[in-house]
């Protein structure tokens, strides 16, 4: 017998498997910011002006789990790698170092044979601050059976990097379109030269900023290690670069963020 041919998807049946997507706005005041950049080392961690896709999806999925609505939080997580997400940064943010304490618990990785196994372990580490100016404006893009989930995840999230970058929502969550390019600039690098004309980076006055983010693969949902959970971090997501407008400027106390000139 012969061997069935198997035809190749094309580009428009790729798109069909893609959901619809349902976007939400909403726009948050920040009274301290502080978003380690996911490459720094967790006891001097360096701060981005804006946070990953990752952080947002999971804002709102341990909101979700705060309000005690698990199975609307797990059915969430399991759609977490179709959600999408654009950011419009505040306008500014100045930046500056403080000392805060690092407590772990102590563990058996290194001495089997650990005295302090279970007790705290406290040092000392930095980590950078910011004051903001402006509000952070966060877009998501969910499938249409999460979108009830999404807009009261975002009218209820509690913070926006680590959990003291405490937030105020400044306005009800709407339903809105999805953002364009040239509105809001929040794009893998390599997607800047395909959709960003010229034109748009002479508009958008400082031109534009790379960092490093982290967002989920949208190849497959996230594996469970446990049947109660789900570690997050490692083959389910990956460091992509993104353009974000506007420039970083080195001080002698710290750094400072603007979006504009």
């Amino acid at each position: 017998m012969g061997k069935k041919k198997v035809k190749a998807k094309s580009t428009s049946e790729d798109a069909e498997d893609q959901p619809e997507l349902v976007w939400q706005r909403a726009a948050y005041h920040l009274h301290t910011f502080a978003y380690r950049d996911p490459r720094s080392a967790f006891a001097s961690g360096s701060a981005l002006p804006v946070v990953s896709p990752t952080t947002v999806i999971l804002g709102i999925v341990s909101t979700l789990f705060c309000l005690g609505d698990d199975g609307h939080a797990k059915q969430f997580l399991a759609l977490a790698h179709q959600c999408e997400v654009v950011i419009d940064g505040p306008d500014g943010i100045i930046f500056f170092r403080a000392f805060h304490q690092l407590r772990r618990y102590e563990t058996l990785k290194y001495d089997k044979a650990n005295p302090r196994f279970g007790l705290t372990n406290i040092n000392q580490g930095t980590r950078e601050y910011g004051l903001v100016d402006g509000t952070v404006t966060i877009y998501v893009g969910v499938p249409r059976k999460l979108s009830e989930s999404a807009s009261r995840g975002l009218s209820n999230l509690r913070h926006l990097g680590t959990h003291d970058s405490m937030v105020a929502l400044v306005s009800p969550v709407e339903e809105c379109a999805k953002p364009q390019p040239d509105e809001v600039l929040y794009l893998p690098s390599k997607e800047v030269a395909q959709k960003l004309g010229e034109q748009v980076l002479t508009a958008l006055g400082s031109g534009i900023t790379i960092v490093m983010l982290s967002q989920f693969k949208k190849d497959e949902a996230i594996q469970p290690t446990l049947p109660h959970w789900h570690l997050v971090g490692g083959k389910d997501t990956e460091l992509t670069a993104y353009a974000i407008p506007g420039h970083i400027q080195g001080t002698t106390k710290g750094k400072i963020y603007r979006k504009r000139r």
